[in-house]
């Protein structure tokens, strides 16, 4: 390809030749495409999914003169070098449980760990227990200094151990079998009325404080326990058991987590019934249990924004 005269383009092969201007032209428009509006875009993206919650690096350092001074239960944990923090064995997402990587995740996860850096201590969990009552009873027993595992705050736990100040409430809920619910002859989209007035079978999961709720909210059903709640659903899917009775968020996990039996399930939220989320301390440790409610009182909107992030709150 050959410049005409006086600088001109010319023709060649039926194509034109385009200058080094042109060339320049083009170049430019790539940069406009990457420019710092566009890189800003992509950085607030990806803001928009860090977590906001960064757990306590600095530990706090006690001497010897305030360790001294320190109640038999504060010490033991300081002189232990460690907070021993009870959850089941089993996961609960998005509280507890291991990611794609094997590693321990989850909003209670990072917060037991910072609630550990405050105090001044490692963490260490604890995940022998079958299910949460039994996480109460290590609590109680002395082989866990507290339970931070979305841990239902009941009178029947509170007899063993003493709880914080709730940093969560959730509210109870049932995921119901529609033909079940059908058969009932609900017109109302409160199915509560009826399932107190039956004796209809009712799911729910061993050793969670949704044992003895369903008991006192269904007087006249039976009480049917399941392992783990994916058992309790496929359950209601057979018909076994015409509903789950458990809270909101594992109750929505379970339909997020089988998406095409959705169709089969309705979903109903007790707006009058709570779960309180709390921390588990030893019986007889009252400074534990008012140092953890000033740290929760303390840290509660760093909390509420760990509790977003996990999509909790």
């Amino acid at each position: 390809m050959i410049a005409g005269r006086g600088g001109q383009p010319e023709l060649v092969a039926g194509k034109m030749r385009y200058p080094l201007a042109c060339l320049l032209l083009c170049g430019l428009m790539i940069l406009t495409a990457c420019s710092p509006s566009s890189a800003s875009n992509s950085l607030s993206a990806a803001k928009e999914e860090t977590n906001p919650f960064v757990v306590t690096t600095a530990k706090r350092s006690v001497t010897d003169a305030e360790l001294a001074a320190l109640p038999p239960g504060m010490r033991a944990i300081h002189e232990r070098g460690k907070l021993r923090v009870a959850m089941p064995s089993a996961d609960r997402k998005p509280f507890f449980y291991r990611d794609d990587g094997g590693r321990l995740a989850g909003s209670d996860v990072e917060l037991a760990a910072d609630v550990a850096a405050q105090m001044g201590v490692d963490v260490e969990y604890v995940r022998t227990a079958s299910s949460f009552d039994e996480v109460v009873n290590q609590v109680a027993s002395g082989q866990a200094d507290i339970a931070l595992s979305k841990l239902s705050a009941t009178l029947p736990r509170a007899q063993k151990v003493m709880f914080s100040n709730p940093y969560l409430t959730l509210h109870q809920g049932l995921l119901l079998n529609r033909l079940a619910l059908a058969r009932l002859g609900s017109a109302s989209a409160d199915p509560m009325e009826h399932l107190r007035q039956t004796d209809i079978r009712i799911g729910v999961i061993a050793g969670t404080s949704y044992v003895s709720y369903a008991g006192l909210l269904f007087p006249k059903a039976r009480i049917v326990q399941f392992p783990t709640p994916q058992e309790a659903m496929n359950a209601v899917l057979r018909g076994e058991v015409a509903a789950i009775y458990y809270d909101e968020l594992q109750l929505k996990q379970l339909i997020t987590d089988n998406p095409g039996d959705s169709i089969d399930l309705q979903l109903h939220i007790m707006q009058d019934q709570v779960d309180l989320i709390a921390v588990a301390v030893p019986p007889d440790d009252a400074q534990l249990l008012a140092w953890m409610n000033l740290y929760l009182q303390t840290n509660q909107a760093r909390i509420d924004s760990l509790l977003k992030y996990y999509a909790v709150k």
